[in-house]
């Protein structure tokens, strides 16, 4: 009798089926307003694939809307498997940035509250996908709308009504660190998420958009597990006391080594996905930002 060579081995142990090999630690996706809005998301799979890409993070009013049918939705999620795409996450645009949950108006705060429902019944049939919210903004520009106070009551007391669904769906909502002026510091959304004592509340994080007024590697490791979904971007500072500015990747001022060690530290495991804007004059665009994502990824050792 011959002996066993090492797959029929682990075919033996495995019951017939060979062991499938560990998932890679992290995984590259991209940011749907990278592409033309008019683009169709299946055509946007086709391009991410070809590119070394394994996601996608879409925006709710565009090709998804609060109104999308339910076989559209199961369509397009049956598009993203085809195409060995994954829907990473789902910022939730319509229905809420008019109805900030932060507003005056207890119905127009309703009607946030509404969209976010909406919205999780519309994850659940792409495969769960966590949900971006914007909780509220303070102001446009310079001007002032809504008080910090009232704006952390009021999201607060919306964000209540909402996690029970979110819980009951099985599907991660939570906000992004944003230049919305509010919760502004990695201690402040540490306290707005740990307020709700859910593991359905959890941060979409943002490397770049710290870096005006912090460090994205303190914002990891303050945060930790809370982190659901990372946004790869990056910024370059001023040498002067003014604003800088949004940069390719590797032409700024983040430390990437430093975020991903710490990434690695608070035992982060999923996508990176990039915001990029679109260039229609450089076709080799999105191949070149999956290379400088590849080196980012290489830092991780």
């Amino acid at each position: 009798m011959q002996p066993l060579n090492r797959r029929e081995l682990l075919l033996s142990a495995s019951g017939g089926a060979l062991a499938p090999s560990p998932a890679p630690r992290y995984r590259k996706g991209f940011w749907c307003m990278g592409f033309p809005k008019t683009m169709p998301y299946v055509e946007c799979f086709r391009q991410l694939r070809n590119a070394g890409f394994e996601g996608l993070d879409i925006q709710l009013g565009d090709e998804v809307k609060l109104s999308s049918p339910p076989d559209q939705l199961k369509r397009l999620a049956d598009d993203a498997r085809k195409a060995g795409v994954t829907i990473v996450s789902m910022y939730v645009a319509e229905g809420l940035n008019a109805n900030p949950l932060n507003d005056p108006s207890p119905d127009v705060r309703a009607k946030g509250v509404a969209a976010i429902e909406k919205a999780i019944e519309i994850s659940t049939y792409l495969d769960r996908c966590p949900l971006l919210l914007v909780p509220g903004r303070l102001g446009s520009g310079a001007k002032f709308q809504v008080g910090y106070q009232d704006s952390w009551d009021r999201s607060t007391a919306e964000f209540r009504k909402v996690i029970p669904r979110a819980a009951e769906a099985r599907v991660v909502i939570g906000p992004e660190n944003l230049w919305s002026k509010f919760l502004v510091s990695p201690i402040e959304m540490r306290s707005f998420v740990d307020q709700f004592q859910s593991p359905w509340v959890k941060v979409h994080f943002d490397v770049a958009n710290p870096m005006q007024y912090g460090y994205p590697q303190d914002w990891i490791m303050t945060l930790g597990k809370r982190i659901a979904r990372v946004h790869l971007k990056d910024y370059k500072l001023s040498a002067r006391s003014e604003q800088g500015r949004f940069v390719d990747l590797l032409e700024g001022d983040v430390d990437f080594k430093e975020v991903m060690a710490c990434l690695g530290k608070i035992g982060y495991s999923g996508f990176l996905s990039v915001e990029a804007t679109q260039d229609p004059k450089d076709p080799d665009r999105l191949l070149k930002i999956s290379r400088a994502v590849d080196r980012i990824l290489a830092l991780a050792g």
